[in-house]
């Protein structure tokens, strides 16, 4: 029995560690992959960085990633297209001033100017702790913490109950569950994609989520929504607080 536990122990720690350099290897050849792909766009070679941009984001997202390759597409004549990736580069940092500079100089490539509100003071700070402690950091301390739990754990059954060694493992479960509902909600947060940007020439917004219910507004490509509910193959969606309605979802990309 003592023997087996041992073993897991080891297990786990093997685990971490083969994981660890796996993601660190991967983490490298992405970055070989960038500063290749972004020395061609210096070339002003911006399809072909695009393509290379684009090997890189089925591997895993990153705001510069994304920046960039919303640099093509402007280069490319394809505003909406930059916008979006401006847009989904924002999601990841969003206090980020080229960003903001970018989405500023695209929109006025595009008909619809309308400003989207800014997020009130509370809104803002939760953004600026999300922004420095991204999912990924969060899940490494989750892993960290989970590890000094069973590490206390295994004290606790082959060195008895020690007041340290209790106040170990109280702590450390209390570190564990509060990461851990933290990251449930932020994995909640990140999946749930809620912004959205007209993709269709000739887009409606209609009353109710049909082709039959009244049209409401005629919307251009390029704008920025919020995605309110779903019906069917259906968003509702608003631009404003007096510009709302619902959209076949074939007419807009989620960010």
């Amino acid at each position: 029995m003592k023997n087996k536990f041992i073993w897991k122990i080891i297990g786990v720690w093997f685990l971490v560690v083969v994981v660890g350099n796996s993601l660190a290897y991967s983490a490298n050849m992405s970055s070989e992959q960038f500063d290749k792909a972004n020395k061609i766009y210096e070339e002003s070679k911006f399809s072909e960085a695009l393509r290379l941009y684009s090997e890189i984001e089925k591997t895993g997202s990153n705001w510069k990633l994304f920046y960039n390759m919303g640099n093509c597409y402007y280069k490319l004549n394809q505003p909406v297209l930059a916008k979006i990736y401006y847009l989904k580069a924002r999601r990841l940092e969003p206090f980020e001033s080229s960003i903001r500079k970018n989405i500023e100089i695209v929109n006025t490539r595009l008909n619809d100017k309308i400003p989207y509100p800014e997020p009130d003071f509370i809104s803002r700070i939760i953004l600026r702790i999300e922004s420095i402690i991204s999912l990924n950091i969060l899940s490494f301390f989750l892993i960290v913490f989970v590890l000094i739990l069973n590490a206390f754990i295994f004290l606790l059954i082959y060195k008895g109950r020690k007041r340290w060694i209790i106040y170990g493992v109280s702590f450390s479960l209390f570190i564990v569950f509060l990461i851990g509902i933290y990251h449930i909600y932020r994995v909640d947060k990140f999946s749930r994609r809620n912004i959205a940007v007209i993709t269709r020439e000739n887009s409606q917004l209609h009353s109710g989520p049909g082709e039959n219910d009244t049209v409401l507004f005629k919307v251009n490509p390029g704008l920025e929504v919020k995605i309110i509910d779903q019906s069917r193959n259906w968003y509702q969606v608003s631009a404003s607080s007096e510009i709302v309605g619902w959209i076949e979802s074939d007419s807009i990309e989620k960010i």
